[in-house]
């Protein structure tokens, strides 16, 4: 009886549903054949072995099949009688020859994509004319069951409900009472969630259904209590009636208010503003106590005090009602919701999830109507078993859809407020948070999709549309569901163990904890990042394929081809490589090193495996590939030397300009670039006899990168003080010749050599000369933020043996 409903009811919603019918009957229904059918064309030796067989047992043979797969024409007829098995539609009459006379041929059209469409619109249009040709049953049934009204005896109802009006009333004032007491906690809880995340908000929620439901277990403890006392033994029969009814009611309606929260917005997950909440729960908790007090209490009262008739046609009235109730409700609602599903369509979103909102707004409505008439009906065909089939099932499909509805909730309040770090870990990583958002919201994007599919599934089943259930069961359906499921446990713990790695790097490389990173370790740190990145990726992308089912060995063995093709391809690129690899094996260079590569000199930003990126001191970035670099000059490396050549006049005695060149040293070591000094000044003397100038060198050693800003300091000294004692250094200058008279003598030049005049200039300099607090920035030794400045070609020559 039940499975004859069943088949009742799938014909009914799939009447009316039809777009839901066209996408659920893609479940294949495989027939479970017999016996198999004769082989024509085997061979004498066969038939006669797999007659034998057939008279000895009913079983049939082993060895008769292993024969029969090892000839390749019986294997091959064997398939195709099986294939036609499989698809062949039942016989009669002329069809029936038809098919016999051709058997491969129907099967071949229904396997292809337009035979598949064309059966199934043939099925549906037969389930639709069907259900029409049964429409004056319903009818006549519905005559059947409003025939029994007039057999109500309401004195006797009257009667047997009596007892029951002392216990309601108790139970429903201790309830009533208990709710308006229970305010105070709810505003408590509301209050504690209002600015919770998802899983605490969740959690405030759940103690809020119990609490509810405490309160209604409460007044049916006490009504049961109230009923004990009245009958003097045990509640009556209306009574207990009565009882069970309101304790299954009720707690249906607490599930009910925990999935919309009508009353306080801050304990809401659902997407519901305050007045849809109050208005759904108000009307839904209205059906579910009429249909509910009146099949599990108003139906038994009469049939005990009237006749089974008479309560059947209580029952039918009441379920009329409420399906016009239903009908009018969706009706009314059916431009608010339609407006609803169309508002981010209307507000420009082009996704096609806004598609597939606002077609589902135009055709819910009917949908809806459709999906409440035959459940109507289903129950009309068969009262008892009907009911309890409807009822099992709307309660599985209200339970599924309000724990998935919470998780989607959950997750989307989740994926909405993103990932929020404690502020000292924020410190210590700051690049974690932005991390986590980046992944975390797409993991918890695709648990929610699982969420929908797995309650979608579950109301087919519970409606017994389709067999998911076995289908999970099934081999296809477990290798199917491990496959993903490992595939999505792969991709999370590669997104962790990213996650852990990256943090790790990032924290090494924060200056602000731990031990300062060397500029080798950011270097290497760096590169390291990058490489396992995308080690990982390749990894991880080919076990999820392995996991899905695609055999990876194809594709391993393609990789080490095309491979091996692009080596021999990208000769350059494999140069920049292996290149790039000593370079870093031997620390050649470091990011923030100041370098020249191939005449361009700056500091070292960006460093690859195949590349190095350098910014010169006029903030030109240069890109060069490594397998163009024939040398590297690392002007950064450990210590440096700045080598001081003075050049002066001939005249000038050379003791004076080496004492000169050692006060200037002594009093650069008590400025602001004096900290840069590491060794004292190497005095080597005169270097060169050159055109117009006597060279005198020394040497000091400096911290890399800042000799050029020691220079700079170093000369303007030398240069102020060589001013103060009148030693001459030269430039490029013309001696003009006046000639000679008759007697040759040279017309004397005049020049005027005023002492105090000289004096009185070296005055005005030195008032004029700034401070010795100077600001080592200005001599071009570091940015203001302690980036080295890079050097130019002047720097490199004077730094390096070029005029001081």
């Amino acid at each position: 009886m039940l499975s004859c409903l069943r088949s009742r009811l799938a014909r009914c919603l799939t009447s009316g549903l039809a777009a839901f019918v066209i996408l659920l009957a893609v479940a294949p229904q495989l027939a479970s054949a017999q016996s198999l059918p004769s082989l024509p064309g085997a061979t004498g030796s066969d038939t006669a072995a797999s007659g034998d067989s057939a008279a000895k047992s009913s079983e049939p043979s082993l060895d008769d099949l292993i024969k029969i797969l090892e000839n390749d024409d019986t294997r091959k007829k064997l398939v195709e009688s099986l294939k036609a098995a499989a698809y062949q539609a039942p016989k009669d009459g002329k069809a029936d020859q038809a098919a016999d006379a051709n058997p491969e041929k129907p099967g071949e059209i229904v396997r292809t994509l337009p035979g598949q469409v064309a059966e199934y619109t043939r099925m549906i249009i037969g389930v639709v004319a069907e259900s029409v040709q049964e429409v004056p049953q319903y009818l006549e049934l519905s005559a059947d069951m409003l025939s029994g009204a007039s057999s109500i005896d309401l004195p006797s109802i009257l009667r047997a409900i009596l007892p029951v009006a002392l216990v309601a009333l108790v139970v429903f004032a201790i309830l009533f009472g208990s709710r308006y007491l229970e305010r105070r906690i709810f505003a408590r809880l509301a209050h504690g969630a209002e600015h919770a995340s998802p899983i605490r908000k969740l959690a405030y929620l759940i103690l809020s259904g119990l609490v509810e439901a405490f309160v209604v277990v409460l007044s049916w403890a006490c009504g049961y209590l109230v009923a004990t006392l009245y009958s003097g033994t045990r509640p009556g029969f209306s009574q207990a009636l009565f009882l069970n009814a309101f304790l299954l009611i009720e707690m249906i309606k607490v599930g009910l208010s925990a999935f919309v929260a009508p009353n306080y917005p801050s304990l809401r997950l659902t997407p519901f503003s305050n007045r849809q909440a109050s208005y759904w729960y108000f009307w839904l908790s209205r059906l579910v106590s009429i249909l509910g007090y009146t099949f599990l209490f108003v139906a038994p009262i009469v049939q005990w005090a009237s006749t089974q008739a008479a309560a059947e046609a209580t029952q039918f009235i009441v379920a009329f009602g409420s399906l016009c109730l239903t009908i009018g409700l969706i009706l009314k609602n059916r431009g608010v919701v339609r407006e609803r599903l169309k508002r981010a369509r209307k507000n420009g979103d082009t996704s096609f999830r806004a598609f597939v909102h606002a077609l589902i707004g135009q055709i819910w409505w009917v949908l809806a109507i459709a999906a409440a008439i035959a459940v109507f009906v289903v129950w009309l065909q068969s009262p008892r078993d009907g009911l309890q089939f409807v009822a099992v099932a709307a309660g599985k499909s209200i339970a599924a859809m309000a724990l998935g509805g919470l998780l989607f909730s959950t997750l989307s309040r989740m994926i909405a407020h993103g990932v929020t770090v404690p502020q000292e870990l924020k410190y210590r990583l700051p690049l974690l948070e932005r991390r986590l958002n980046g992944f975390v919201p797409k993991i918890l994007t695709v648990f929610s999709v699982v969420v929908v599919i797995v309650v979608f599934t579950y109301i087919l089943d519970a409606w017994d549309i389709s067999n998911f259930a076995g289908w999970f069961s099934s081999n296809t359906g477990q290798t199917i569901i491990a496959g993903f499921l490992g595939a999505l446990l792969i991709v999370v713990i590669a997104v962790g163990i990213y996650l852990g790695v990256s943090s790790w790097i990032e924290y090494r490389l924060n200056p602000n904890y731990g031990r300062v990173p060397t500029a080798r370790e950011r270097t290497l740190l760096s590169l390291f990042r990058n490489a396992f990145t995308i080690t990982l990726v390749v990894v991880i992308s080919m076990l999820v394929l392995s996991q899905i089912g695609i055999d990876i060995a194809p594709l391993l063995a393609g990789a080490g081809v095309v491979g091996l093709a692009i080596g021999f391809g990208a000769q350059k690129l494999v140069q920049d490589i292996i290149t790039g690899a000593f370079i870093q094996i031997q620390n050649a260079m470091n990011e923030g090193d100041v370098v020249e590569l191939n005449g361009v000199s700056g500091v070292v930003e960006q460093l690859t495996v195949r590349s190095v990126g350098l910014r010169s001191v006029d903030g030109t970035w240069y890109l060069i590939p490594f397998s163009s670099v024939d040398q590297v000059a690392n002007f950064s490396k450990d210590f440096a030397y700045y080598v001081a050549d003075i050049g002066v006049a001939y005249r000038e005695n050379v003791e004076d300009v080496k004492a000169m060149m050692i006060d200037a040293f002594e009093e650069l070591k008590g400025t602001n670039v004096g900290e840069n000094l590491i060794s004292g000044f190497d005095m080597w003397g005169v270097n060169e006899l050159g055109d117009s100038a006597v060279v005198v060198r020394g040497r000091v050693m400096t911290k890399p990168g800042t000799q050029w800003g020691v220079g700079r300091a170093y000369r303007e000294i030398v240069k102020r003080i060589a001013d103060e004692r009148g030693i001459e250094i030269p430039f490029p200058h013309m001696t003009i010749w006046f000639g000679e008279d008759r007697d040759g003598k040279a017309p004397p030049i005049r020049m005027r050599n005023d002492p105090a005049a000289r004096q009185k200039v070296v005055e005005s300099e030195a008032v004029q000369r700034p401070s010795e607090d100077r600001d080592m920035t200005r001599h071009g030794t570091s940015e203001a933020d302690g980036r080295p400045i890079p050097p130019d070609q002047v720097d490199i020559d004077s730094a390096g043996g070029g005029r001081g």
